[in-house]
């Protein structure tokens, strides 16, 4: 078996892996701002998964107007008309395909991701290296990317009997989606759903257990059956929330790393669980505003404690427009260092 893969392996098991992985995003904002100096670095310290640097994305002509900033406003396959100010950045839902949950009995969902033969060609020739990983199951930033986030939280309170309807059609379209990877073989499916803010959950805990918990124990169970891996990523302050996914059978989790290291019981947990986390640095401020010497003194940290686990920790980089390039090349190059 390929280094790549038995490395991410191990460390899911905390098997002892060789090294600390390292899982590089290939955001546009950061290739765009940085350029080819982003693309030699991350291609002088390899990742441990299946990414290639050899280009730099950019912008549309017409998306940037006579002072130079960036303007673009898409439709997404779904229906939503997003606005984007920041190249390679999220944007935000201008207008939605429906204008309520009434209209939305009526909502046609987008054809299920079919795995084409090169596709399924790609996926074998990818696991023979590396884990393979897919999907972005979504079912609560779903909701509030169709209809307004007040509006799909006061629903959600009330638990309107439309939305409850509306949320059982799109658990049925990921059940799809789901099956078409489980056919594809793909190793770890991953799952994405924000549910903290800076402080506090965007629901109770009650309110997630009686609704959400059901629904994503539905969409995992053929995923178990089929020994594949569930990876979860959540922004956010958890709160108990932390407690419902590990009850989950979750085999991954992507948190922000600052909202749950406050937790004592964290680490713990997680190993208690078998819990692998992507130790994604803290991008809010370490990242953009500190200094390179203090990077290192963080990702020295993490990789000392992942090495006296032995495993669980995966490293995970995403560069974004904010962060200067000496913090960009003193994080990459803690990370190779002590891995």
């Amino acid at each position: 078996m390929n280094v790549f893969r038995q490395r991410m392996l191990d460390a899911f098991e905390f098997n002892h892996p060789d090294k600390i992985p390292v899982v590089y995003h290939p955001s546009p904002a950061g290739l765009y701002v940085h350029g080819q100096k982003l693309l030699d670095l991350f291609n002088e310290y390899p990742p441990d998964n299946p990414v290639t640097f050899n280009s730099i994305p950019t912008p549309s002509p017409g998306a940037i107007d006579q002072n130079g900033r960036f303007h673009a406003i898409e439709k997404d396959q779904w229906g939503t008309e997003w606005e984007y100010l920041i190249h390679g950045i999220a944007g935000h839902p201008r207008n939605y395909p429906f204008t309520g949950w009434e209209e939305a009995a009526d909502y046609t969902f987008p054809p299920v991701t079919c795995f084409s033969a090169l596709d399924l060609a790609k996926v074998a020739a990818q696991r023979r290296d590396y884990l393979v990983f897919s999907g972005w199951i979504s079912i609560f930033e779903k909701l509030h990317a169709l209809r307004p986030m007040d509006e799909v939280l006061m629903d959600l309170y009330t638990e309107d009997r439309r939305l409850m309807v509306f949320l059982d059609r799109l658990v049925g379209y990921w059940m799809k989606t789901i099956n078409e990877m489980m056919e594809a073989n793909i190793d770890v499916i991953v799952f994405a759903d924000d549910w903290g803010t800076q402080f506090s959950t965007l629901v109770s805990p009650d309110l997630f257990r009686k609704i959400f918990k059901p629904r994503y124990e539905k969409l995992m169970a053929p995923v178990k059956t089929a020994g594949r891996k569930i990876f979860f990523h959540s922004c956010g302050f958890l709160g108990e929330i932390f407690d419902e996914l590990l009850g989950l059978g979750i085999d991954g989790l992507w948190p922000q790393i600052t909202q749950v290291e406050h937790n004592p019981a964290f680490t713990e947990k997680c190993r208690e669980h078998h819990v692998a986390i992507y130790i994604h640095p803290d991008r809010q401020r370490l990242i953009p505003l500190g200094a390179p010497r203090e990077i290192e003194t963080a990702i020295q940290g993490y990789a000392e404690k992942y090495h006296r686990l032995g495993g669980g920790g995966i490293f995970y980089v995403e560069v974004e427009n904010d962060a200067p390039f000496e913090n960009v090349a003193a994080l990459i190059r803690a990370i190779h260092k002590f891995r």
